[in-house]
Parts: C-alpha cells; structure tokens; sequence
C-alpha cells in the first residue's frame, strides 16, 4: 500500500470492499497472480464487473482501478484487458451559466470567498491543490501583468510528480477580473487580520478559526458547500474544471495544452514549460476571456435594440399569463 501513488485511505477502502465481495483477504488475491501464465485474478475481476452489486457504477469503476494498481505494485500486473468497465456518467456535464457564476460571486461575504468562487471559475485548479496553492507560485511580477500566469509544481497536483507523472506541472492563469479580486483580497485580510503576507504563505486563509492557518481542503469544500446553499445554485470545483476546458476548446486550443493547463501529463513536446511556451499558451488563454469573465460590463456582448426588445416583450409574457394568452390568439388569427 505504502507504494501506491494515490489517496491511500481511499484506495484501502476501495480495497476492502473488493476483499469483502471476492470474501478473500489482500494476501489470496495476491496468491491468484503467482504465475504470468495464471488469469484467476483476471476471470475474478471482470467478473466482478458484471456482478450486481450495491456499488454504484462509479464507485465500482474506482474499485477496479484499485485493485488493478495493488497488484501493479506488488509487482504482479494483471492484463490490461481485465477489469474493463464503462459507465455513462449521471451527472451532466454541462457548463455553469454565468448567471450561476454570479449568484454564487454575490453570495460571498468576504472577499477571501470572492477569490475562491473567481479561481475556481478560470483556473481549472482541482480542490486539493487549491488548499497546498502559495502566492510563490505566481509569477515574480504577477501584479503587473493583465494575466497573470500560474506554475503550480507536481508535488501539489494529481500524481505528486510521482512515477509517469514525474516532471508534471500545472501552468494555469487568472483573469484580469480575478486579479483584480485578489488584491483585494489580500489587501482586505491584511487590514482585517493584521496579517502580513509572505511569498511562500498559502494564497487562501481562513477567515474564522485558527486566522492566519492555510483553508484545508475540507475547509474549502464547506465553504464550497455554504456559499452554494446560499446562492440556491449547484457548483463544485470541478465545474469549474469544465469551464476553463470548454472555453479553451471554443476558441480552438490543442488538447495537450489544454492539458497543460488542467495540470495534465503532456506528450511530445520538448518544452512544454518553457518561456515562449507559457506566453504562447497566455495568448489563447486570452482568447477565451469572453467565456471565462463574468463579472465586467466588456465579457457580455451588447444586445442590439432589436434583440433587447424581444428579450423585455419575452420576459413581459411571462410575466403576465393574461397578456401571452391574448397574444397567442391574435397570432392564430393572423
């Protein structure tokens, strides 16, 4: 277990269940492996592909890839073919509006929030590398640029630049608009808490308890959580994962960069963080700021008078059932 590049509580438990179905402990499965030529703890495992069982279908997909990597790592890979499983996801993955995005920036009391909700919205950074992020992450003169850029390393996202993800780094940006909102963040907390800031201080502190003490990530999924319920808006820090990824891909970004920028393992390009690299992936970036802002008047295009009329006359029906009843008739006897 000690070996397993991942959440090693979650993946034991993972781990435990699958024992608990197969009614074997960690050592027999092992024992099911102990030639190349034996498939036993292949023919178990799609068979508990196929079983019924109380799992829901994700969290059976996550089981299999655990015991897939806990034979890997005890040196007795199984075939790649076992354990295949496809599962259509419940969830849509449809992009939050920006009026979600607004009803959760306006449902924030403090600015710290302000800054959580508006990176979660354009930097495609997941929720636990957002509790390990530091301001020495940003550029050295972050302050000054229209957009500043972001090199979070892969020791803080998906995989800990352990093993094929060695070398990994996340390169992602804030929109002016977010930067904006940062310094006002930090001026405000440096004011309130008497706090001053230091390069290697993690960006999001906590606001109530332990003041001055880095949000964790439990932290930042209850404020997630409140700042949701409040809104009446659903939204997770994935969402926002999907934001940044379908703007990107509106305005025709490659795929590798875009996975640069979701912290993602990038193949075949030689140097895929170096300067002109970074600032040929902020021009792009550049190019999806109509989809990412939200909050300033220059995002939302203007509606012509004609297109503003028919939105207000739409809204008006709606609004009064008498009158689109009367409208309907007068269009039949057109």
């Amino acid at each position: 277990m000690q070996r397993l590049n991942a959440n090693k509580q979650r993946t034991a438990v993972y781990l435990y269940l699958y024992c608990e179905w197969a009614n074997k402990t960690p050592e027999e499965l092992l024992n099911l492996k102990n030639t190349f030529e034996n498939s036993d703890a292949e023919k178990l495992l799609d068979k508990f592909t196929i079983a019924k069982t109380m799992f829901p279908d994700c969290q059976k997909w996550l089981m299999i890839n655990a015991v897939k990597a806990f034979y890997r790592t005890n040196y007795q890979q199984l075939q790649s073919a076992a354990g295949t499983f496809e599962y259509v996801t419940e969830k849509s993955q449809n992009v939050p509006s920006k009026e979600t995005r607004i009803k959760l920036y306006r449902a924030c009391y403090t600015p710290r929030d302000r800054s959580l909700v508006i990176a979660s919205t354009c930097t495609a950074i997941a929720r636990e590398t957002m509790s390990l992020w530091r301001w020495n992450h940003f550029e050295e003169d972050w302050q000054k640029q229209e957009i500043p850029c972001m090199i979070l390393p892969g020791s803080i996202i998906k995989g800990h630049g352990k093993g094929k993800y060695k070398g990994v780094k996340q390169v992602s940006f804030l929109t002016p608009e977010a930067k904006h909102i940062f310094l006002e963040y930090r001026e405000w907390y440096q004011k309130t808490f008497n706090h001053i800031w230091k390069e290697d201080d993690h960006v999001f502190l906590s606001v109530k308890d332990n003041i001055h003490e880095p949000l964790t990530k439990e932290g930042i999924s209850r404020a997630m959580i409140h700042l949701t319920d409040r809104a009446g808006v659903e939204f997770g820090i994935h969402d926002g994962r999907i934001i940044v990824q379908t703007a990107l891909e509106n305005v025709k970004v490659s795929p590798q960069w875009i996975r640069k920028i979701k912290g993602r393992k990038v193949k075949g390009e030689e140097s895929p963080y170096s300067k002109p690299a970074i600032e040929q992936l902020r021009a792009k970036y550049h190019e999806a700021l109509p989809e990412l802002e939200f909050l300033t008047q220059a995002t939302t295009p203007k509606m012509n008078p004609r297109e503003r009329f028919l939105q207000d006359f739409a809204e008006m029906m709606e609004k009064y059932p008498e009158k689109f009843e009367k409208f309907e008739q007068f269009i039949l006897k057109l």
